[in-house]
């Protein structure tokens, strides 16, 4: 049976180019690969401080090359070129070889939080042994079945979980509502593009974790298997 898996990846992957913007959340949103070319990947961003972001990104000694492709209300989707260095700490080839499913990858503060499906449990031990090997930090938050079987968590990365467990403390959803996401913000210590972000992606999260996924995304599963 396939389970979905949710864990911390640390990895020195943008590391540099994030250590200074720790409000700035990143999430990503492609990832390609072949045998000629570099590891590319498209990151979709929301913060305040973009220029701290990109001066990161040029100091990034994993980072090869980047460029802006779009901005819009806040939001910046950046693709960015792998170095050599950025390369060894690729696991792109591995989960791929297990037969694991990307699903998320988001980046706010502590490493990376990821949400994958995986063939089975054993597949979800063989990649974190892997990145352990290769001194990444895995640490795994949830599993789950994927028919259903749940655990606890929801596939909530950890932000999420927290932003929302807050903003239903401060009354963020009663009604009428006790408080604004600049607010819940500012309680947070982190941006309002980053509380946005959390909140809706947490939401989305629980909704398909609680509800089920709509017809189309259960048939884009079926045609990756």
């Amino acid at each position: 049976m396939s389970v979905v898996a949710t864990f911390r990846l640390e990895t020195p992957i943008l590391r540099r180019a994030l250590r200074d913007v720790p409000d700035l959340t990143a999430s990503v949103v492609q990832q390609t690969e072949t045998p000629s070319t570099a590891t590319t990947m498209t990151f979709r961003t929301s913060g305040d401080d973009f220029a701290a972001f990109e001066a990161g990104l040029d100091a990034d000694q994993t980072v090869a090359d980047w460029t802006v492709l779009a901005e819009i209300d806040g939001v910046n989707l950046y693709r960015v070129a792998l170095s050599e260095r950025g390369e060894e700490h690729v696991t792109y080839r591995n989960w791929a070889e297990l037969g694991a499913v990307f699903m998320s990858a988001e980046r706010s503060g502590d490493g990376w939080h990821v949400q994958m499906r995986f063939p089975n449990r054993e597949s979800v031990q063989e990649y974190a042994a892997f990145c352990r090997e290769r001194d990444l930090t895995f640490d795994l938050s949830c599993l789950y079945g994927a028919d259903g079987e749940r655990g606890d968590g929801y596939g909530l990365t950890a932000v999420q979980r927290e932003t929302l467990l807050a903003a239903i403390d401060a009354g963020y959803y009663s009604i009428p509502r006790e408080t604004s996401a600049e607010e819940l913000a500012e309680r947070l210590g982190v941006s309002h593009q980053a509380v946005s972000e959390r909140l809706r992606r947490g939401t989305e999260t629980l909704i398909r974790s609680t509800v089920g996924e709509p017809t189309d995304a259960r048939e884009g599963a079926r045609r990756e298997d």
